[in-house]
């Protein structure tokens, strides 16, 4: 327990020391997730702009070659639903107390990378964007731990307020994350679904590519602007698309796309 608290002071003082621009975000992150024995530890930033792609800076223990890939996306609004923009900063939510909800593609990544709980941080919501702190765990935290993520998760938030003007920004072009991307030369909507689409996620694409709007989106879907804004956020994960005009291109496109975002020069 000791050993826990001290490594959480050390890791407060270096989140504090990154938020004032004397070190790299990503460093923050890093000590933070050592301290708490994290498989990995990510911060997202989601515009309120629907069909926005969140943006995300990431600390994974893992290298670039492990079995179930490499943490690259966030997975807040599978945690926290309805919540997602409302939630209080500062407070604690927990995959294992919403698992009858969740989203199939963070029950594929944990089940890939043998994790069992994520805690997700809110850390500030404006007017444009909503922050957060995402942790993935490989067990749920003991009651010790948990005590600790308590205590910190509010002083995180806090600070994050608090932070150097632009600091989000700035990290952001230090380091690209690598986006997934969907099979080389075979079409997002083939029946091998290269992407691996949900079947919810297959019905949305569709209808975008017959030329449907977002509104008839969710009309014919019967779905709310959260779910449609959570549904966008992991087809442009999971096809590298920008925003949802990139996406709709890509649907629509006579030329399979490639890996690297580019195209075919014929189609077979």
């Amino acid at each position: 327990m000791r050993a826990i608290e001290a490594g959480m002071i050390g890791a407060v003082a270096q989140w504090c020391e990154c938020l004032h621009g004397a070190d790299p975000v990503l460093k923050a992150l890093e000590v933070l997730g050592k301290s708490i024995e994290a498989e990995a530890v990510l911060l997202s930033r989601h515009s309120r702009t629907l069909g926005a792609k969140a943006r995300v800076l990431v600390w994974d223990r893992q290298p670039k070659t492990v079995l179930g890939g490499r943490l690259e996306r966030s997975y807040a609004a599978s945690v926290l639903g309805a919540y997602f923009d409302k939630a209080r900063p500062g407070s604690l939510w927990f995959k294992t107390m919403v698992e009858d909800s969740l989203g199939s593609d963070l029950i594929a990544f944990h089940s890939n990378r043998h994790l069992r709980e994520l805690v997700v941080v809110p850390l500030e919501s404006k007017e444009r964007s909503v922050d957060f702190l995402e942790i993935h765990l490989t067990d749920k935290p003991r009651n010790y731990q948990q005590a600790v993520l308590n205590m910190l998760a509010p002083m995180l938030a806090k600070t994050w307020h608090n932070r150097a003007s632009g600091l989000f920004t700035e990290s952001l072009l230090r380091m690209t994350v690598r986006p997934q991307h969907v099979s080389d030369g075979v079409p997002i909507l083939s029946a091998d679904n290269p992407a691996g689409l949900s079947r919810a996620e297959y019905r949305v694409c569709l209808l975008l590519s017959r030329g449907k709007t977002m509104d008839e989106l969710k009309s014919e879907l019967g779905i709310g602007e959260s779910t449609l804004r959570t549904h966008l956020s992991h087809l442009y994960a999971k096809t590298g698309s920008a925003n949802a005009g990139e996406l709709i291109y890509r649907l629509v496109a006579a030329e399979p796309f490639m890996a690297d975002g580019g195209c075919s020069d014929r189609v077979a």
